[in-house]
């Protein structure tokens, strides 16, 4: 006689098989009636095979600046990917804040204990800057796995992120972050700090060539 505990898992195992298809369901069944407790298995996933770029992400090219960011184990696939495209953008945030660091490393200017306040500023303003320009791509990629557990099989996503920021992009919008930059300082009075936006201005400029 069948308990009613197993009686729900049937239940649930045949809503499940109904939503994926036999393909889906035979593996499925397979992984609640013979895997050990803790196993997964991939039984649904974007098109083609993971690709290189969730474990190494790639070197910048033609034109091009790479930030990827990925969650795993999330129950809500919208919530994952979101969460996904947030670190590809807190990455992209931390390579902006990377730059304010470097030009304020190799500036003579004095004061820079006082200039540092504007660093997350700084970011902010370039992150916000490529952001309305639109200029992103963003490449995704997803997988819906199932899990072995004691009492029959859970399902959760892993979702990945790849954004594709032009370079002359992500230039020009830390000149445009620097100008706004520039005018707060002079609203401040803050001579120190207009030097030295005026000197990464110039910098920057050099370096875009």
């Amino acid at each position: 006689m069948t308990r009613l505990g197993d009686f729900a898992k049937l239940l649930a195992l045949g809503a499940v098989f109904g939503a994926l298809g036999c393909g889906g369901a035979a593996r499925v069944e397979e992984l609640y009636e013979e895997a050990p407790v803790g196993t997964e298995m991939i039984i649904e996933r974007s098109d083609g095979d993971r690709p290189d770029w969730i474990t190494e992400p790639p070197d910048d090219d033609d034109g091009m600046k790479f930030f990827s960011g990925g969650e795993e184990g999330y129950s809500d696939y919208a919530v994952g990917l979101r969460m996904a495209k947030a670190e590809a953008w807190q990455e992209l945030g931390e390579s902006v804040l990377g730059i304010w660091s470097s030009l304020l490393q190799a500036s003579e200017v004095g004061g820079k204990d006082r200039l540092q306040q504007y660093a997350r500023n700084f970011q902010e303003l370039a992150v916000k800057e490529i952001t309305l320009s639109g200029t992103e791509v963003e490449e995704r990629y997803y997988e819906k796995v199932a899990v072995k557990t004691t009492y029959g099989v859970d399902y959760h996503y892993n979702a990945f992120v790849l954004l594709r920021v032009p370079e002359q992009e992500y230039h020009m919008a830390q000149l445009r972050a620097l100008e706004q930059l520039r005018n707060r300082a002079k609203r401040e009075n803050n001579t120190d700090a207009e030097e030295f936006i005026d000197e990464a201005i110039q910098r920057l400029n050099e370096i875009q060539g």
